[in-house]
């Protein structure tokens, strides 16, 4: 029971219009009851707990979080089990992303506002980039933490994530940001504005962001690549500036009695002599891979400017036209090592050379000839209008169109290589021509260095339109209430394009689905109306997606609902889910390579090595899409008025048809598996013909399971100081195993540190707050429980808490004149009170990047104002 500004407030409207009846009883000033659509189900309902668990954070969750990014505070908590990474140690570029229980990139489905968006775009990685969605235009986020595509379609493996943007603001806000760590900054600024009426209403909000980039160099970890310190290996390499010249025949140097020597620092203009390379004769010179120059980045610097508009008008008393608009512009930057020269040979006659032979030299060139980064550039655009209203006394109806879009440039800062021209560079004798190897500072002319090194640009454009409609209400009356039901049809069309010189990737899809859902009120307690609660309930959905390229995929999702008191309900849940093949999976170039240059054996003729035929990368036209079941029971008590919640939840995850592109020999050790990806000449002797052609192509092969159990508890209660909050969650995964190739034993994932996907056993979160009104404190720690290294490493990793503070002071209670403006709050958070930092691991890049975060402690101050 709640009133219509209050409605208004929480973004209740997404779910639809407030009929005119009851916005009449709310203007008076009397409760209201009213239905709300909660991710998870499209039916509207009065309570929004149901049958599959939800969690709800609210912007306010996300503001005290002190997390600078939607993929960062998704990834802090409990059910994303480990995320992609930062930076260039990250498997995704810096585009942002959720693995929900860990499991692999884009099982997890994302929506804005209930609607699905483009998968692939600027982003090349077949995932939506989290990043597009401007921070300050977040309501909240709802979280489907388990599998189901019954109800949004394909891709929800692992459950669901539904960003809802502001929809509604009576008046003018102002938001400033500022935020620190050691080595980097960032900050916000946002102003958004809006009016709501009988008519109508509408929101209008503009904002930008800037963040500066973190590098390995600024941080003394990678500084020194000795990990010995550490229990690990040294892991210093001679691309360093300067670098390590060496002999290209094995014999000393001449006038050295090495064959090796590092080359020593030298004033600018200056030129060593054989004489300069005595000191270090023998001794290479040394440092860190990746934090040489500005080091590669840990944290890509960024810059966005977005602009965020939703409205509604009302036609009369039955329907209302809405929409809303999302535009993104979104720079990603950063430089990183010099231009690198690994074990080539110079030439007696080089320029530069000191030796008079021919020597070899391992070296990165000083930052002023140019660095190697990356610059991505990508425009997102967000379209959708729509149709909405009542039909007689309960039933309602949707009908709408969008169009998503992301377009961009990524550019590799001298990222390709002219060999021939590095090659002539090298050899030749006039100082005006040559490139030198042997300084630190300028090595070359501008001409010469871009002939050699030039930018590498790739274009990408993804765009998805679609149309869809519903309608929603009561069936039927039975004595527990009414039947609640929906219908609906969704169509869409996907397009992608990639454009690197010389090659152009595109390829598009089509498809529609129909989907119905039902709940089914069994018992209920107590007369209709307020004074009672349902008992017991059933909810079944059913969806069809069929798509132009692979074929169709049926889903369903059943749930039961049991409420032996009104606080306490218990609950169960199956799911089916899909994930269709992506637009990349679907468009692979045919690309021709001598089989014989690959190293293969053919198991069919005694491992004897294979020497002629094609292998021929290529798509897989029979590729069936990912298939998943999820299942979950567990029981909530909320008793009313109470302050306690205690939860919990067990759940079980299972995928199976993996795609995957497996080794080509995995593919002959296998061949009956893979029917058609092998072609022999005839059989001699009763002995199979030679391979002649090897298809390697995306398969369907593997399968992955995994379960655990979420547990939370909270209180909150009003004392003499102000109210108090107390509340605990966790998350002990039980199960994570995974089968990833053929013959291949089951690999145990669970507690266990892989490059792509898997699961500590446990996450957790403990926190304290005290609001009084004119100020708040808040602090919450983040646990992450003991697992294994990587590999053969007995490393134990984890067991670690982070601690956040949060802080508020809310101006206007306090007594500060704030002029017109109604409201005003100075806001402080620390992220990493302790200045934890990551943990070493045995392999490159010696941390978890799935667990790391290197900004360390991680202040921001908020200033917010409304008027």
């Amino acid at each position: 029971t709640v009133r219509l500004a209050q409605l208004r407030a929480e973004g209740a409207g997404d779910a639809g219009p407030v009929s005119p009846a009851v916005a009449a009883v709310a203007a008076a000033g009397q409760p209201v009851s009213t239905r709300v659509e909660i991710t998870g189900s499209r039916l509207r309902r009065l309570d929004t707990e149901g049958a599959l668990p939800i969690n709800t954070y609210t912007r306010d969750d996300i503001l005290r979080s002190g997390q600078p990014s939607l993929e960062r505070f998704l990834g802090s908590l409990n059910e994303a089990s480990m995320a992609p990474g930062d930076g260039a140690f990250g498997s995704l570029s810096g585009q942002g992303s959720v693995q929900l229980r860990g499991l692999p990139v884009g099982s997890t489905l994302v929506l804005i506002n209930g609607r699905r968006v483009q998968a692939v775009g600027s982003s090349t990685a077949n995932i939506f980039n989290l990043n597009l969605i401007p921070l300050a235009a977040v309501e909240r986020i709802e979280i489907v933490p388990v599998g189901s595509s019954a109800v949004y379609g394909g891709d929800a493996l692992a459950g669901v994530v539904n960003v809802i943007l502001k929809s509604s603001l009576d008046g003018m806000a102002l938001d400033l940001r500022v935020a620190s760590g050691r080595g980097f900054g960032d900050g916000s600024i946002s102003l958004a504005g809006g009016a709501g009426g009988e008519r109508g209403s509408f929101v209008l909000l503009g904002s930008y962001s800037k963040a500066t980039p973190l590098n390995a160099s600024e941080r003394a970890f990678f500084r020194d690549a000795d990990y010995r310190r550490f229990g690990g290996r040294d892991a210093r390499v001679r691309n360093c500036t300067p670098g390590t010249v060496s002999s290209a025949s094995g014999a000393n140097l001449p006038g050295l009695d090495a064959s090796f020597a590092g080359i020593p620092f030298m004033a600018p203009g200056q030129l060593p002599g054989i004489a300069g390379f005595a000191a270090t004769a023998g001794q290479a010179n040394l440092c860190s891979g990746v934090a040489n120059g500005n080091g590669s980045a840990l944290v890509y610097g960024t810059e966005q400017l977005g602009v965020h508009a939703s409205a509604q008008h009302q036609l009369g008393q039955g329907g209302a036209v809405f929409g809303e608009l999302t535009y993104v512009q979104d720079k990603l930057r950063t430089q990183e090592a010099g231009l690198l020269l690994n074990n080539l040979l110079v030439p007696a006659s080089n320029a530069y050379n000191p030796f008079g032979v021919p020597v070899r030299v391992t070296a990165r060139l000083g930052g002023e000839n140019g660095t190697e980064g990356i610059e991505r550039q990508t425009d997102f655009a967000r379209l959708l209008l729509g149709l909405r209203g009542e039909i007689a006394s309960r039933w309602d109806y949707e009908a709408s169109v969008s169009t998503t879009r992301d377009e961009g440039d990524r550019l590799l800062f001298n990222g390709t290589v002219n060999t021939a021209a590095r090659t002539a560079a090298l050899a030749a004798s006039t100082a005006a021509a040559a490139l030198n190897p042997f300084t630190a500072g300028r090595a070359a002319s501008d001409e010469v260095l871009r002939g050699i090194w030039t930018d590498s640009v790739r274009q990408n454009d993804g765009r998805k339109d679609q149309a869809s409609a519903f309608l929603r209400g009561p069936l039927v009356d039975l004595p527990a209430g009414p039947v609640d039901g929906i219908a609906g049809v969704e169509w869409a069309r996907d397009r992608y394009e990639a454009v690197v010189p010389g090659t152009v990737v595109r390829n598009s899809r089509r498809s529609d689905a129909v989907y119905g859902e039902l709940r089914v009120p069994l018992l209920r307690a107590g007369e209709a109306g307020a004074a009672g609660w349902s008992l017991a309930a059933v909810t079944v959905a059913g969806r069809r997606d069929r798509y132009s390229d692979f074929g169709a995929a049926g889903t369903y999702q059943a749930g039961l609902e049991l409420r032996p008191a009104r606080s306490m309900l218990l609950r169960a849940s199956a799911a089916t889910s899909f994930k269709p093949p992506t637009l990349l999976q679907t468009s692979v170039d045919d690309l021709v390579l001598p089989l014989g240059t690959v190293g293969l054996l053919d198991p069919a003729r005694g491992n004897a090595p294979i020497v002629s035929g094609d292998l021929v990368r290529a798509t897989n036209h029979d590729l069936q899409p990912e298939k998943g079941q999820a299942f979950a029971v567990g029981a909530l008590w909320e008793p009313q008025a109470s302050g306690t919640r205690l939860g919990l939840t067990a759940w079980r995850v299972k995928i199976d048809g993996l795609i995957a592109l497996l080794a080509p020999q995995l593919l002959l050790d296998h061949e009956n598996l893979f029917g058609g990806f092998v072609s022999r000449a005839p059989s001699v002797g009763g002995q199979p013909g030679a391979v002649t052609r090897l298809v390697w192509a995306e398969v369907n092969f593997g399968s992955l399971q995994t379960a655990g159990v979420d547990l939370e508890a909270g209180q909150s209660w009003q004392g003499a100081a102000g109210r108090w909050t107390l509340g605990a969650s966790a998350t002990r995964a039980t199960r994570y195993n995974v089968a990833i190739a053929p013959s291949a034993p089951i690999e145990q994932r669970l507690g266990k540190r892989f490059a792509n996907y898997w699961a500590p056993k446990w996450k957790g979160r403990l926190s304290a707050g005290l609001d009084e009104g004119r100020w708040s404190l808040g602090i919450t720690s983040r646990y992450l429980g003991a697992y294994r290294d990587a590999g053969s490493s007995q490393r134990t990793l984890g067991q670690t808490w982070v601690h956040d503070l949060s802080g508020r002071l809310d101006l206007g209670r306090l007594g500060l004149s704030l002029g017109p403006a109604k409201s005003a709050t100075l806001a402080l958070s620390i992220v990493n009170l302790t200045d934890r930092q990551p943990q070493f691991v045995e392999a490159s890049p010696f941390f978890d990047a799935s667990q790391a975060d290197w900004r360390g402690r991680y202040a921001s101050v908020r200033f917010s104002m409304d008027w």
